[in-house]
């Protein structure tokens, strides 16, 4: 099976090409382990006709969406030739996602993550409080939450510096309001043009970069008059811009890089 990884701005993936009858939940735990496999946050299967994105955590949980693994996802399609005028239509777990070529060298792309959902359903918050500026104790210091779901489900805390904070990321991500847990973005606005991301992955902890958790972070640092519409966000790895539209559509732009590719065979 050929197995091509890839990155963006150091969120890694493995990519394979659908084949019918294969439980990619399983694939997925065995390609993305990083000592028994190739090693990565998760596995994205190309589907086609239609072209559909399938998206898999590297312990085997099927997403619907993944803002950086498509951006990979764009470029491999891209170079085989399946963009019509730079343009792509990708099917997902979340509906058609818009994607736009910007560049080649190096690959970069526009993908319209669409809106946020703030209700408590699909953040899956156990009660009816709001959850979109809730404060909460974590150990002796309080955190103001601003939660939504975006690709995935997202909270984003605004700091002042990221020293005293990034510690608690792992109790906030798993505090007990969340029932399935989430990830963690924190923020540190630089300027109404820029602000700078630390994220902190439910599953994997912090990351190089969460393309859904900026696109999170501009979204509510322009809600609360903090931000312009168009917005660079810094992360570990470079820059992701973020553009909210008249018509509140998200728009992420970023870089995706291929790694190599290889022929995997498990042993007997």
């Amino acid at each position: 099976m050929l197995v091509y990884k890839m990155h963006a701005l150091g969120q890694d993936f493995c990519l394979v090409e659908a084949e019918a009858y294969m439980d990619y939940s399983k694939l997925a735990i065995k390609l993305c382990n990083r000592i028994l496999g190739i090693g990565a946050l998760g596995l994205i299967v190309v589907k086609y006709d239609p072209l559909e994105m399938v998206y898999y955590t590297n312990q085997g949980e099927r997403m619907p969406m993944n803002a950086n693994a498509i951006r990979c996802f764009s470029k491999f399609v891209f170079e085989k030739g399946m963009g019509v005028k730079n343009h792509i239509d990708i099917t997902t777990g979340d509906g058609k996602i818009n994607v736009e070529k910007v560049s080649d060298r190096p690959f970069m792309a526009s993908v319209a993550l669409g809106k946020p959902i703030l209700n408590n359903s699909m953040i899956r918050v156990s009660d009816e409080l709001n959850c979109f500026g809730r404060t909460i104790l974590v150990g002796n210091k309080y955190f103001t939450l601003y939660s939504l779901y975006l690709a995935d489900i997202e909270t984003v805390i605004f700091v002042d510096d990221f020293d005293n904070c990034l510690d608690y990321a792992k109790d906030i991500s798993s505090y007990p309001i969340f029932s399935r847990g989430t990830n963690v973005n924190f923020v540190k606005v630089l300027s109404k043009d820029t602000i700078r991301v630390k994220s902190y992955d439910r599953l994997n902890g912090f990351l190089e970069s969460s393309g859904s958790g900026c696109a999170a972070s501009v979204y509510v640092a322009q809600k609360l008059g903090y931000t312009k519409t168009n917005v660079k966000a810094e992360v570990e790895m470079g820059t992701l811009r973020v553009e909210i539209t008249k018509k509140g559509i998200i728009n992420l732009t970023g870089m995706a890089n291929s790694i190599f590719t290889c022929d995997f065979k498990e042993e007997e």
